[in-house]
């Protein structure tokens, strides 16, 4: 089955190789190419993330974005939770009771959200989070009487 053209982004703009990116007597970007990163920022700002998480914890799962703490890399920007962005991660233990999840970017860390099984209508407890899978955890603003929450898939 295809993807409906409806259902598709509309693609960026390509460079154009004949037109140049910085004015050489400014140094400052060209009209074209701001408008260009505007589109792509725009694109990128209205796009969902999966963002890859080291986990720690049992009951209370504490999701570290990867490049977010001493190893090389940048960490993602997180300012909050956002509809669209998921959190990707392997299970360090099986759940015995009542799961939360605290996401911890580089600086800070966001709100402690009750898990929810894949249904978005029953927070995840005793076994519902096994230890060596595979998790996704998708932000839901609407769970936990609108103070949002995770819901979890097994992928």
């Amino acid at each position: 089955m295809s993807i409906p053209t409806a259902a598709k982004p509309t693609p960026l703009d390509r460079p154009n190789a004949n037109i140049p990116a910085v004015d050489p007597k400014s140094g400052h970007w060209t009209i074209d190419e701001l408008q260009r990163q505007t589109k792509l920022r725009n694109y990128v700002v209205g796009m969902g993330r999966i963002i890859p998480c080291f986990a720690t914890g049992t009951n209370v799962i504490t999701l570290t974005p990867n490049g977010s703490g001493t190893e090389d890399g940048e960490g993602p920007l997180l300012e909050g939770y956002k509809f669209g962005d998921a959190y990707l991660f392997y299970a360090e233990n099986t759940s015995t009771g009542s799961v939360t999840a605290t996401v911890v970017p580089k600086s800070g860390s966001l709100a402690t959200l009750k898990v929810y099984r894949a249904n978005g209508a029953t927070q995840a407890g005793s076994g519902d989070v096994v230890q060596n899978s595979v998790y996704i955890a998708f932000y839901a603003p609407h769970l936990d009487s609108n103070a949002g929450g995770l819901v979890i898939r097994h992928p």
